[in-house]
């Protein structure tokens, strides 16, 4: 279906877009094969600021693709990782992640605020953790899939994945099925009977369905596909909060090859100090909040200290701003998340949210209008539900959905209710149907475009605010003949501190190292050659040292200040016999 764009839309993206007129915004998401190609040909257009490798092989054999955009080295101090594609069903994600890439390597030389970043930090995207289960979006039977290529004894019966999904009424795609049962847990949802509603007994509500996935039970016993095909899903298999034994979590932490690429790749790259994920585990609409840690015997952590709190309601409050979003679904609580690892196991400063979701939408007839509703755009006055309700409410954001495609003029987004004779409820009133796969949180391509516009300034945004290490303030004193005291402060000139409360106490993030190179005939009399500080807080914060060196007057010493976080800072001082400073 044709999709139309408000002219004074359409003049913005113009204008916005001017400087990188070779970019042509994608009409189809990207299969792996076509995401593949597409990240080889920009490598090939963009070589000078765009490096492509594959950090790792899936369970089903394909490559997990990493580009790193620099100009320069990628391997100097200082990066960003973003990260798409840990939830496969999220195929928006990896759309946003590939515009990104094209986005940051088309604006080197064109746009000064990139120039600058990539000369100065390296940005890496990683854009389908798991494209193995992806590959279901492009697959002629359109399923949902959340899970690897790995075998897996889902309902630990002794056998692999024999209880999948089936098409039954033979449209290609797996929707749901209902069951029409006095005792059951499901209704009609008040505000459009479309869709399926949890009965709450505390308001009076009472079910008439039961509701599986669409298909029989092949292995008889009375679970509805509970073992399809594969697998494991990625994120639930990290070591934060994993849930052992948990669904699709994995038969121990790490487990996977993707899970374990990943990791290694976080951890061998000591220069990332803020990580991004598109996820459902959101901390950007929703930031984190500290709380009071747990006494007793369990004493894990699992919440943020109090210290870093500020920098995650502040990243966040810049987000909404820079992207206009808003109305965002509630987040997942993670278990074995990889945004959550990221921050508490890894001790990288880590921020994540949904790629796209649909919110309650002002009158119109397109995607870009529906798309201006969600950013707290201007328009005509929305149309609520008679009954208010959580947002965070499953069956509100399929409402929200429904009414955004029908905003767009797209219509063909849900499978309407049909009567299906099931061999496993013989006698019983059994339908088929419900929203179409991957529509809640995958809209038409197009209309990622202007999505995508605000993540990328949003990126920009947080890359810049990167730890950067420089030495300040150095004052040479005489204190006698041929020996001098050297100050100096190491100042850290990024927002964030050079490393977070919680990633000092994980140690996987390095401090400020602080050295005194010296030459032949020279010593150091006070103070260390070599000593670690930190961290050291952003926004111009400094730490003061001071060393006593004995030396030959007007000969020089070299102060570097170092971390892979944040960066190389070097001084060459020359000693003299007056007293004497030097900015």
């Amino acid at each position: 279906m044709r999709v139309l764009f408000p002219l004074k839309l359409v003049a913005l993206i113009a204008g916005c877009t001017a400087l990188l007129s070779s970019q042509t915004p994608p009409s189809a998401y990207h299969s792996y094969d076509d995401m593949t190609a597409t990240l080889k040909s920009l490598q090939s257009r963009y070589s000078s600021v765009l490096r492509l490798e594959s950090i790792g092989k899936t369970s089903g054999g394909r490559d997990i693709w990493v580009a790193a955009l620099r100009k320069g080295d990628p391997a100097q101090q200082r990066a960003l990782l973003i990260v798409a594609g840990v939830e496969p069903v999220q195929v928006s994600g990896s759309e946003l992640a590939l515009r990104a890439i094209e986005h940051l390597a088309a604006s080197y030389g064109k746009v000064d605020s990139v120039t600058k970043l990539l000369e100065a930090a390296t940005i890496y995207v990683i854009p389908r953790v798991d494209p193995d289960a992806s590959e279901s979006f492009f697959a002629p039977l359109k399923a949902e899939r959340s899970i690897n290529a790995t075998p897996y004894d889902g309902d630990r019966d002794g056998t692999v994945d024999e209880d999948d999904v089936e098409d039954l009424n033979g449209d290609r795609m797996i929707t749901l099925m209902r069951v029409r049962d006095p005792l059951g847990d499901w209704m009609l949802h008040p505000e459009d009977a479309r869709i399926m509603k949890k009965a709450n007994a505390a308001v009076d509500e009472k079910g008439m369905f039961r509701l599986y996935a669409e298909g029989i039970d092949n292995d008889k016993d009375e679970r509805w596909n509970e073992d399809p095909v594969g697998g494991v899903n990625v994120n639930r298999n990290f070591t934060f909060n994993y849930e052992f034994f948990g669904e699709r979590s994995g038969v121990y932490q790490v487990s996977e090859p993707e899970t374990g690429a990943l990791a290694d790749f976080v951890l061998s790259h000591p220069s990332i100090s803020v990580v991004f994920t598109f996820s459902p585990n959101d901390n950007l609409m929703t930031p984190w909040k500290a709380e009071a840690r747990a006494t007793g015997e369990n004493r894990v952590v699992t919440s943020m200290p109090k210290e870093d709190e500020e920098y995650y309601q502040h990243i966040a409050k810049r987000f909404q701003h820079v992207t206009g979003l808003k109305d965002a679904p509630k987040p997942e609580k993670g278990a074995g998340a990889f945004s959550e690892w990221a921050y508490y196991h890894a001790g990288r400063w880590s921020f994540s949210t949904y790629p796209w979701w649909a919110t309650e939408v002002r009158s119109g007839k397109d995607t870009a209008s529906a798309d201006a509703s969600r950013r707290g755009g201007s328009g005509s006055s929305a149309t609520r539900p008679a009954r208010e309700e959580a947002p965070d409410d499953a069956s509100i954001r399929q409402l929200r959905t429904l009414r955004w495609y029908q905003a767009a003029g797209i219509e063909d987004v849900f499978v309407p209710w049909k009567a299906c004779r099931h061999p496993d409820f013989a006698g019983q009133e059994v339908e088929v149907g419900g929203l179409k796969p991957f529509a809640l949180d995958n809209p038409p391509a197009e209309s990622l475009s202007t999505a995508s516009g605000g993540f990328n300034a949003f990126f920009t945004d947080l890359a810049s605010k990167l730890p950067s290490v420089a030495i300040e303030k150095i004052k040479v004193e005489a204190l006698r003949s041929g020996v001098y005291r050297l100050s100096a402060d190491v100042a850290n000139h990024g927002y964030f501190p050079t490393s977070s409360t919680l990633g000092d106490r994980v140690r996987w993030s390095r401090n400020v190292a602080v050295t005194v190179g010296l030459d032949k005939g020279q010593s150091i009399a006070g103070g260390k050659a070599r000593q670690v500080v930190g961290p050291i807080a952003g926004r111009g914060a400094t730490i003061p040292l001071s060393w006593v060196i004995v030396a030959p007057a007007g000969s020089t010493v070299r102060l570097t200040a170092e971390s892979p976080a944040s960066g190389v800072a070097t001084q060459r001082v020359e000693l003299r016999e007056q007293k004497g400073s030097r900015p």
